[in-house]
């Protein structure tokens, strides 16, 4: 009992002092997003691009090769993680079944919120209008024939998380208090192609273009987005080519109902949830 609770009490003192702080440098990582609407360019649930998308959108060529991702978050109905500012994602991936996995996710305003931790799989910065949203991430890979996406046995899934310890460090004493309260969000489809940007200048950025909608039409809203990724020592280009894309996807004009994380958006849509 001793050593859980000492267990306990680090990683309370990694996720919340800044005496031991992840240091900027350490966020390598950063991947932009611009949020767009479709308007009537595309059905709904897209599953393939079509000549009006493509023509509206013309300052990018993108791949008809398609990539599909059915994508739940776990929680209780008080967002009892989140108020420590964990998120838990299970992913399938269904298009490559042995890519999905299995994430919990830590947030912060700044790098020097986090603490001290280790281990994880990559310290990250989202930039969204403009602004920056600093994560670090852990991933586990699991197999879709041990998880119904659909209807998760929450119990396997941190079964699975126990395998890494540092995973389950984080979130063993919230699981313990309410794990009889935890309930999936929707499930969320995501639609995902690849490509670049027509522009010299930022041709060697892969791109990619996705479009969320819940997997059971219900509600019936659409999240979309252009995003791309990069890392931090070539981050004066990419920003450059952020301006450039945002300002691409706002001249076109279509408006989006979704700004900022997906992740929050679909936990707004889930009714199960006490917003």
């Amino acid at each position: 009992m001793k050593t859980h609770l000492l267990v306990i009490g680090l990683v309370s003192l990694c996720l919340h002092s800044g005496a031991y702080a992840l240091s900027p440098n350490q966020f390598t990582s950063l991947e932009y997003h611009v949020n767009t609407g479709v308007a009537s360019t595309l059905p709904y649930a897209a599953d393939q691009l079509t000549p009006d998308f493509t023509n509206a959108f013309s300052f990018i060529t993108l791949e008809e090769e398609l990539s599909i991702k059915l994508v739940t978050f776990i929680d209780t109905p008080n967002r009892d993680f989140n108020a420590k500012h964990i998120n838990i994602r299970v992913r399938e991936n269904v298009t490559t079944p042995r890519k999905s996995k299995i994430t919990i996710k830590l947030r912060a305003d700044n790098p020097q919120a986090f603490g001290e931790l280790s281990g994880y799989k990559k310290a990250e910065v989202d930039y969204t209008e403009g602004n920056a949203a600093y994560s670090v991430s852990y991933d586990l890979p699991y197999s879709p024939n041990d998880i119904d996406i659909q209807h998760v046995n929450i119990a396997t899934v941190f079964d699975i998380i126990k395998r890494n310890q540092a995973m389950w460090d984080i979130v063993s004493d919230i699981y313990n208090q309410h794990k009889q309260d935890l309930i999936q969000t929707v499930v969320m489809r995501t639609h995902g192609w690849e490509g670049f940007v027509k522009d010299k200048r930022f041709n060697d950025i892969e791109m990619e273009f996705q479009i969320w909608t819940p997997y059971y039409r219900k509600p019936r809203i659409t999240f979309a987005e252009f995003s791309f990724k990069g890392s931090d020592g070539d981050k004066a280009r990419l920003d450059e080519a952020y301006q450039y894309i945002n300002q691409q996807v706002k001249s076109v004009g279509f408006d989006s109902s979704h700004q900022g994380s997906k992740t929050n958006s679909t936990f707004t849509i889930t009714e199960a949830f006490n917003q």
